[in-house]
């Protein structure tokens, strides 16, 4: 099954995570943060994707980080928003990736929103139950 990895402590990654589940993202997809026993386990077989500060989308022993992270997950949606995801793909790589990175290096001095209380269809993608992340 593929595993998003993303950091339990982002509201705006969190969100995303519900966003997509809201959007028809398949149940063959779970979600695991990248600081619980789950994300230390990933690191342990695959040390290289510890530097990145990134989404990290996992099939296999494929990884996807960053915008290509991103447009996969958006793309696979069954629904009207799919066309976002392959918008997403008609922009060059490093743009996407710069304007990921912009994003994910000012998230903390962008607006403010609030932590998604999860139903428990949502909370059946998590795999962790990791107090941080607001899943009770």
């Amino acid at each position: 099954m593929p595993i998003i990895y993303y950091d339990g402590n982002c509201i705006y990654c969190y969100n995303y995570a519900i966003w997509l589940i809201q959007n028809g993202l398949s149940h063959k997809y779970e979600f695991a943060t990248i600081k619980g026993n789950i994300g230390q386990q990933f690191f342990e077989q695959y040390p290289e994707a510890k530097n990145k500060n990134s989404v990290i989308l996992q099939k296999g022993n494929h990884l996807e980080y960053q915008s290509r992270a991103i447009a996969t997950l958006i793309s696979s949606l069954p629904n009207n928003k799919k066309w976002i995801g392959i918008g997403l793909w008609l922009v060059p790589k490093p743009l996407r990736d710069l304007g990921y990175n912009l994003f994910a290096n000012n998230r903390d001095k962008m607006w403010k929103t609030h932590w998604h209380k999860p139903t428990e269809y949502e909370k059946s993608f998590f795999l962790d139950d990791n107090a941080k992340i607001k899943l009770t």
